[in-house]
């Protein structure tokens, strides 16, 4: 196993594909986009390159968007070895855009983007040049399983007459919860039965009070225990989203409850075509806007109407379902693939010198939706996609940008899935890398 640098706080789960004595760990954790500026990641590089030999790391490991910047900083320094990015988001937004584009102008022959679906794994090398695998980050663990609904609901305190929609997940305004809350009040008109059970971990509070007066009929619980949750997903006789989200992949929650036996109703979007079908559920219609919705950078909703039909459909028939959750989905089988990638890229490790110091971003590899940002906002030099950008307010969202630009990367990015035909989920191949 090489030597690894793991940027992360999920030590946990480096170590059970990285060997522990050749592996440094240095924490970094996802940061508000408040906390996104030029100086506190130069400051948490001061702090990487206090606390390890930096000559000594083969690959570095960097999860979360956080840890690129800390890449690049590197790589102007003179440390040349390849990076295995795990950043468990889309490059969207501007500040994610430009994390990667610093890094891309950097590259390392063997660098490496792993993402939950094959839509994000296009992104990634459509809009910053840099090889992408679809692999899933990290999968489901095996203590999701089947148990009886009729306990679990008692369990619980839950209605044993009633239609159980479950929702899993946070409560933030990139879950289209606005659309999902909608839906279900149309979906009661119709079938009064039905009850909308939500379990959140994170919430935003303002997002909660706007939408609280829409809550109507709807129990939640927050931050239930793991072995509650599972008694949950086993209570329900449907998981239900409505997220459009620009960050998340695939959606952990939906193979959550296909490993209980539930099927979903979700989104077309992003990673959930590539494992939710006719056999484990229903996909609903998706409606691109030219205006943004509940979250500023966010350009797509859920069609409620649409989203009522299936619901019907998959309540109606629900004996047709029969969930099974993909290999490649299991948290068990991402642990045995990701060794493999390591040596194969260490292995590429001396595949010549990267840049050093601030080089002119060479435009005329990215499309056109990027090339507009870059020459709307005047970034032509490497280093301008973290220290103008900043001056700019674009690194810490304290400016949104300008919308034009936005939606029509939005669209170039999560439209592009609308043409492709979903092909097998997390596929068989050595490192999962998209053709």
């Amino acid at each position: 196993m090489p030597k690894v640098l793991a940027l992360t706080d999920s030590s946990e789960d480096i170590k059970n594909f990285c060997t522990e004595a050749d592996t440094l760990f240095f924490r970094i954790r996802p940061l508000p986009a408040a906390e996104h500026t030029y100086d506190r990641f130069q400051e948490m590089y001061r702090k990487l390159k206090e606390s390890c030999d930096l000559s000594s790391v083969e690959v570095v490991v960097a999860e979360y968007v956080e840890a690129v910047p800390l890449v690049y900083f590197m790589r102007r320094d003179g440390y040349h070895c390849p990076a295995l990015m795990i950043p468990h988001s889309n490059p969207y937004p501007f500040n994610l855009l430009f994390y990667f584009l610093l890094l891309a102008g950097h590259a390392h022959p063997a660098d490496l983007v792993i993402c939950g679906s094959q839509n994000a794994a296009r992104a990634y090398e459509h809009f910053t040049g840099i090889p992408a695998a679809n692999i899933c980050t990290f999968g489901i663990k095996d203590v999701y399983t089947r148990q009886d609904k009729t306990e679990c609901r008692e369990l619980l305190g839950l209605p044993r007459d009633r239609d159980i929609l479950l929702y899993t997940g946070r409560f933030m305004n990139d879950k289209g919860l606005c659309s999902l809350l909608s839906g279900y009040r149309r979906l009661r008109e119709e079938r009064p039965s039905a009850l909308l059970v939500m379990s959140v971990t994170h919430i935003d509070p303002p997002y909660f009070n706007r939408l609280a007066a829409r809550m109507e009929d709807v129990i939640v619980f927050h931050r239930l225990e793991k072995r509650q949750t599972v008694s949950l997903y086993n209570a329900a006789d449907l998981f239900v989203s409505g997220a459009t989200s620009i960050f998340e992949t695939y959606g952990k929650s939906p193979l959550e409850a296909m490993a209980c036996g539930v099927p979903s109703v979700v989104p077309r979007w992003d990673g959930f075509p590539y494992f939710i079908n006719d056999t484990n559920g229903a996909l609903v219609d998706v409606e691109y806007l030219t205006h943004s919705n509940d979250n500023p950078y966010e350009f797509a909703r859920m069609s409620e109407s649409h989203f009522v039909m299936k619901c019907q459909e998959v309540l109606s028939h629900s004996e047709a379902f029969a969930p099974q959750v993909p290999e490649g989905a299991r948290y068990e089988r991402t642990m045995e693939v990701l060794p493999g990638v390591l040596e194969r890229m260490a292995a590429k490790r001396a595949a010549g010198p990267v840049r050093t110091g601030s080089q002119e971003i060479d435009k005329s590899r990215y499309p056109e939706s990027v090339v507009a940002v870059l020459d709307h906002y005047g970034l032509v030099k490497c280093e301008d996609l973290l220290s103008k950008a900043d001056r700019l307010g674009l690194i810490d969202r304290s400016t949104r940008g300008e919308e034009t630009l936005l939606r029509n990367l939005h669209h170039d990015m999560f439209m592009a899935m609308e043409s492709h035909v979903p092909g097998p989920a997390w596929g068989d191949a050595d490192d999962g890398r998209t053709a």
